[in-house]
């Protein structure tokens, strides 16, 4: 049923029909309700295309990620998809560039009239102006705390990092590696250290390189590490992507793993769960970090002020490698 057969049937206009719906107060409650109640009985559904057009806006949502190579960021876009869609919006990928720099797709993303943004911290310096375009703006990661007046949703990599250690130090690992650093604050990076420093150990760190977060990276670090440092017995990789890589290479060069060498991931990809020995990993819990990002859009589309930090927790998945 449209609103023009609702109004028809209630002998007001087509107009009157949809500020009842909107709530407007210039129509009486009595009208309101009988619209709404004759709405409901008829499954009436809203045309939400035409309500943006009329905000000037699309249905649009940017995702503004790294490539979609890296399987958490995949599994994450398709969570979103599906937790967006139920709300009439569409999710649009813009790849984030090696140099993290932004100003085509934000020109993009505004010409598209795009109803919101969901970004990794990182993008945040370069998309801030589509707030000021009255675009919706939530951000997802970061290294820290973002006091930039929106809102920020945040997995708490450090705490599970330290756990993530912890647990490869009570399991008697003492020549623990982490593979991947890009910046020592990371947290991930940041927990390793803090968490060998005061078991009194000697941390070995070996960074990333231009291959990036891949498999093939992964293979060359742990290759590195392994011909220089063979008395290692233990491996904290950055992201699953990295590990994936470390622990074929680790098998190809006949260690035992977990039982010469122990392997622990990041992120809790799919893929790690089928490996042999199947990965042990930190969940950052996709549902739960796009059920987050998702409200805080909704939020922010309601009301352009709106601005919360979110933290998520993340969890240990012990399986067989570490």
């Amino acid at each position: 049923m449209t609103q023009k057969e609702i109004a028809k049937l209630l002998n007001v206009s087509q107009p009157t029909v949809s500020m009842a719906l909107n709530g407007s107060e210039r129509i009486s409650r009595e009208l309101r309700d009988a619209v709404r109640k004759l709405a409901d009985r008829s499954g009436y559904r809203p045309n939400l295309a035409g309500q943006l057009l009329r905000q000037g806006r699309s249905n649009v949502v940017g995702a503004v990620f790294p490539s979609l190579t890296n399987n958490f960021f995949a599994e994450l876009f398709q969570e979103l998809q599906n937790q967006l869609i139920p709300h009439g919006y569409l999710l649009y990928l813009v790849q984030l560039g090696a140099d993290g720099e932004l100003p085509a797709a934000a020109e993009c993303l505004r010409r598209m009239q795009a109803a919101g943004v969901i970004a990794i911290g990182s993008a945040a310096e370069s998309l801030l102006r589509l707030k000021e375009d009255g675009i919706a703006l939530v951000l997802y990661g970061g290294d820290s705390r973002l006091e930039l007046g929106v809102s920020q949703v945040l997995p708490d990599r450090y705490a599970a990092g330290r756990e993530a250690v912890r647990h490869l130090l009570a399991a008697g690992r003492r020549r623990i590696a982490f593979l991947g650093m890009k910046n020592p604050q990371e947290p991930r990076c940041r927990a390793y250290l803090d968490v060998l420093a005061e078991a009194g150990l000697e941390p070995l760190t070996l960074r990333a390189g231009e291959d990036g977060d891949s498999p093939e990276a992964g293979c060359r670090l742990m290759r590195e590490l392994l011909f220089s440092r063979p008395d290692t017995d233990a491996v904290f990789m950055h992201n699953d992507e990295l590990a994936v890589g470390a622990l074929r290479a680790a098998l190809q060069l006949g260690r035992k793993v977990p039982e010469e060498l122990a392997v622990f991931g990041f992120d809790s990809i799919g893929t790690g769960r089928y490996l042999s020995p199947a990965l042990t990993s930190v969940e950052q819990p996709r549902r739960e970090i796009a059920a987050a990002l998702v409200a805080e859009l909704l939020a922010t589309l309601a009301d352009p002020a709106h601005c919360r930090f979110v933290p998520v927790a993340c969890r240990l998945v012990i399986r067989e490698s570490a």
